[in-house]
């Protein structure tokens, strides 16, 4: 296995919730860190929405994984593998966004199977879970999510939790409710996704998610208002 003096990182992304905003939360991550040392892998098995927006990553940045069975189940063991297969990239941060079902599925593989926070620690790498927020009717199966991946972790993993802004235009005061309880439970909270669909450039970004589109590729307009979504919300994602 290949020994690195620091720990590497993987960022996962889970939601049980379907429609949070998990993908476009992984969309704008993607535009937002080093191309030389990460690599993105779309373990969505539901819809692979991840590899349609990443396209413009190219292939030596974007891997897909299937780790659901035919009774759409996860193999758990083929995460854990996947996981050792990773130690000897060459990437040092790996970005992974998980569908509903396999985020479902995840508070029992760290819960039953095996001591994770050893494994990982064996495999010399640090687990962030990065857990999405929907506003509206999406709230409460939301944060039930959440409050389960606070308790199967045990204060052995980082979790930061993201709020789905788009979700949250006309719920101020569950947003604020969000904001207080993570600060009362000791979690990092941040916010993502302040676009209007029904604006021309929020229509046109959401457009170019869809895409697959680079920044390059986003007319001027679009690409200074998504950049300054990176700047503030995505800086240290």
């Amino acid at each position: 296995m290949k020994k690195t003096s620091e720990k590497r990182v993987i960022a996962i992304v889970a939601q049980a919730k379907g429609g949070s905003g998990k993908s476009f939360f992984t969309y704008c991550q993607s535009l937002s860190v080093p191309e030389e040392n990460s690599l993105f892998v779309d373990a969505d098995s539901s819809t692979q929405t991840s590899s349609r927006q990443l396209k413009h990553l190219g292939q030596d940045r974007l891997e897909t994984i299937s780790l659901l069975d035919n009774r759409d189940v996860l193999v758990r063991d083929t995460f854990l593998g996947y996981m050792e297969s990773l130690v000897e990239s060459n990437f040092e941060k790996f970005y992974m966004d998980l569908g509903a079902p396999e985020s479902e599925q995840m508070p029992a593989l760290i819960h039953r199977d095996i001591p994770f926070r050893e494994f990982c620690d064996e495999l010399g790498f640090e687990v962030i879970f990065n857990i999405i927020i929907g506003g509206g009717g999406a709230y409460k199966a939301s944060v039930d999510y959440l409050q389960k991946m606070v308790s199967v972790t045990d204060g052995k993993f980082k979790i930061i939790v993201w709020a789905n802004l788009k979700t949250f235009n006309q719920f101020p005061d569950l947003l604020a409710e969000l904001e207080g309880n993570c600060k009362h439970m000791n979690l990092t909270f941040k916010v993502f996704g302040a676009f209007e669909s029904g604006t021309l450039l929020g229509g046109l970004i959401e457009d170019g998610c869809r895409k697959g589109y680079s920044l390059t590729d986003y007319s001027p307009g679009a690409r200074i208002r998504l950049k300054k979504e990176l700047k503030e919300n995505f800086n240290n994602g």
